[in-house]
């Protein structure tokens, strides 16, 4: 999933925002709360980051995360106090099984900082449906030379789900080989890939995505994740994309703080990319 920067885009919207305003406001204050918290239907929670509003003027090498936060997910009128990870990164997870992220199901999160109750509420969306794809298997010939770079006729793939609603959904591709092996394999193109090769998506409301096959350049199994998403993560991440000179509010659904609490349903399917 695109990682979203919320103390940038936050900050930056609110400067432009209150420079406007009659009100006075103070570009170097930190009494605002971010939470950054995403629930995977089926998954443990663990992507839950809780920071300060970075000031404007900040001091060098300074860390906004907050790490002392008494911080619970409710579910079913039940709470689940969050742990804080290792480091003071300002994240936090639920370190037992007995929080279940399902499908339908409405989850609170709440926390008190700065003499305020911050909090927020999402459903898991119901998950996506008729997910395939044009082929499971897909010969990609390797490059070893300059010369394999010409004409290089590689079929594209097409994902395709049912989605008769206009739902949003965003696309994840991955290679999920431990080792996996480069289609370069004299390293031609030079080394620019560190890791497993990874594709993520913009959200989208369409029922179908084009894979260029000249993207894959690694053999093996690749998963695709197809993640159906709520209003709010649409929300946030076309504030992302604004243009900074013309700037709308920052969207949230936190009260008595910024940023977004979301939860994704998602269906996954698989194939291999071999040599002829």
């Amino acid at each position: 999933m695109k990682q979203l920067n919320l103390n940038i885009i936050l900050a930056l919207s609110l400067f432009a925002l209150l420079a406007c305003d009659a009100n006075e406001f103070d570009p170097n204050t930190t009494d605002v709360v971010i939470i950054e918290a995403y629930l995977y239907e089926g998954e443990p929670v663990t992507n839950v980051k809780v920071s300060q509003l970075i000031p404007f003027v900040a001091e060098e090498d300074a860390s906004y995360a907050i790490n002392d936060a008494e911080i619970s997910i409710i579910w079913n009128d039940q709470h689940y106090p969050l742990t804080l990870s290792p480091g003071d990164s300002g994240y936090y997870h639920y370190p037992g099984t007995e929080l279940e992220v399902k499908i339908g199901e409405t989850y609170r999160i709440e926390l008190e900082y700065f003499g305020k109750l911050v909090s927020a509420t999402t459903t898991v969306p119901p998950g996506p449906e008729g997910l395939v794809l044009s082929g499971t298997q897909f010969e990609v010939p390797p490059i070893e030379s300059f010369f394999d770079l010409r004409n290089r006729n590689i079929e594209n793939i097409e994902i395709y789900w049912d989605n008769n609603d206009a739902s949003h959904h965003y696309v994840l591709i991955e290679n999920i080989e431990d080792n996996p092996s480069p289609v370069d394999v004299n390293n031609i193109l030079g080394e620019f890939r560190r890791g497993n090769f990874q594709l993520i998506t913009r959200p989208t409301n369409l029922d179908v995505y084009n894979v260029r096959g000249q993207t894959l350049d690694q053999y093996g199994t690749y998963r695709v994740k197809l993640f159906k998403v709520n209003q709010e993560y649409v929300d946030l991440y076309e504030t992302s994309e604004q243009d900074s000179r013309s700037l709308n509010e920052p969207l949230s659904n936190v009260e008595n703080g910024l940023g977004i609490f979301t939860s994704f349903s998602y269906d996954a399917v698989f194939f291999e990319v071999i040599k002829p």
